[in-house]
């Protein structure tokens, strides 16, 4: 079993529609977006101490549920240059899961697959390094993959899987 996460928080956009290209009847898709996650904020840093105060939302048992899974799959857009604000949230909120399942950081991210959607790599070229900084220190070259939109004539609005070659390299991405 997979688990595919889409960080847009835009409906039948093209995360949602890669997250059910790319899964089976099997997989577990989730949409950040209908998670109840707090931000990192208005504490005094208890995670440093203890548990983080919104220790009980949902990403402690999301990231949870990863290490479970054969696959994570995370569908990340960019915005404005950077990846959406629901994909920042779940790398901040990591922090607290992993100071204590330190030893379970490695295994996630050997299951970790990312693919960013953005317009133009050219205009935008950090987006794809920024994805990156799971690995640190541990090859990333078959991890992440970038969907650039205007290579394909896509405006935002536009499904990228109206795209043939694109529905190729997506499933040879996740069949590596």
């Amino acid at each position: 079993m997979n688990i595919v996460i889409s960080f847009s928080d835009r409906e039948n956009g093209n995360c949602e529609s890669i997250s059910k290209f790319i899964s089976s009847n099997k997989d577990s898709v989730i949409h950040f977006r209908d998670l109840d996650v707090h931000d990192c904020s208005g504490c005094n840093y208890e995670c440093f101490d203890g548990y983080c105060k919104y220790h009980q939302d949902d990403i402690f048992s999301l990231y949870e549920k990863t290490l479970h899974c054969d696959k994570i799959f995370l569908i990340v857009p960019m915005y404005c240059g950077n990846p959406s604000s629901l994909y920042l949230k779940f790398i901040e909120r990591g922090q607290d899961f992993f100071m204590h399942n330190g030893e379970q950081y490695e295994t996630f991210v050997s299951k970790l697959y990312i693919i960013g959607i953005y317009g133009d790599k050219d205009k935008t070229p950090d987006f794809i390094s920024s994805l990156a900084k799971w690995f640190d220190g541990i090859p990333s070259k078959n991890h992440i993959w970038g969907i650039e939109r205007h290579r394909y004539n896509q405006k935002r609005t536009d499904n990228i899987l109206d795209v043939e070659e694109v529905r190729n390299l997506i499933t040879c991405f996740v069949q590596q």
